[in-house]
């Protein structure tokens, strides 16, 4: 019987169990090769974020926000004070006016390394709420799992956080679809119809394209997309017209 929770099994992912609790999950693992094949995925999938995730840290400050973190230079025609403190006068040593000052780049650092650590913690939970573990598959959540319900391939819109790309059945009979998604971390993956929804059996980094910018949704293809799609394809995509009927039956 398994007795390793879901917050252990990522706790156990995330390398923050001590030595005898994560012997104890691997002793557990070795037992079990459905949970074993589900802490692979989740390694996976923790992989691919990270890939998309971590070059962002690795970048340089603008120079605007570096800016706004140093200390204001002090006027250089105004003569430094030189008095000292008197017991019950009201002279303050030049420290006392200095002290604020001291406080105000740590402070900015404080606050800018804060904001960073919430828009990075926004960004990470943005890619993990997009998809949802059931059992050892993927599924599609959220954004993800409305565009590949409602978004079409043949009437694409340049401002949708989900780009999708080619629409197929594949030769076990399930619709599949390749999709791009546009907000950060940007992955591309492919998604299969299923009784128990949207299941992604490829998800990673999308292929940047030679200007800089994202490819589309067909031309971005990572070569473990492509080879998803050629491994299920049998015969045509879909065009506009089997795209929107295959919509209106539900993907069926």
């Amino acid at each position: 019987m398994n007795t390793i929770d879901d917050d252990t099994l990522q706790a156990y992912v995330d390398g923050e169990l001590d030595a005898a609790e994560a012997a104890r999950v691997e002793a557990v693992l070795a037992q079990d090769d459905a949970l074993a094949r589900r802490v692979r995925q989740m390694c996976a999938l923790d992989a691919q974020l990270r890939a998309a995730f971590d070059p962002v840290l690795d970048e340089a400050v603008p120079a605007h926000l570096s800016a706004l973190l140093q200390a204001p230079a002090a006027p250089a025609t105004k003569p430094a004070a030189r008095f000292s403190v008197v017991a019950g006068g009201r002279g303050a040593h030049p420290a006392s006016h200095r002290a604020p000052r001291r406080w105000l780049m740590p402070g900015a650092a404080l606050a800018a390394s804060v904001a960073l650590l919430a828009a990075g913690l926004w960004w990470w939970q943005s890619g993990s709420s997009l998809v949802r573990t059931q059992g050892d598959r993927q599924f599609a959540t959220g954004t993800l799992a409305r565009a590949l319900d409602r978004e079409l391939a043949s009437e694409p819109d340049a401002q949708a956080p989900v780009a999708i790309g080619l629409t197929f059945r594949a030769a076990d009979g399930h619709i599949c679809r390749s999709f791009t998604v546009r907000t950060p971390p940007v992955r591309a993956g492919l998604a299969c119809h299923t009784t128990a929804g949207w299941e992604l059996p490829v998800l990673g980094p999308s292929v940047p394209a030679e200007t800089g910018e994202l490819r589309q949704a067909a031309s971005g293809l990572t070569p473990a997309v492509q080879a998803a799609i050629d491994a299920r394809l049998r015969g045509n995509v879909f065009d506009a017209q089997q795209e929107r009927a295959a919509r209106v039956a539900g993907w069926r």
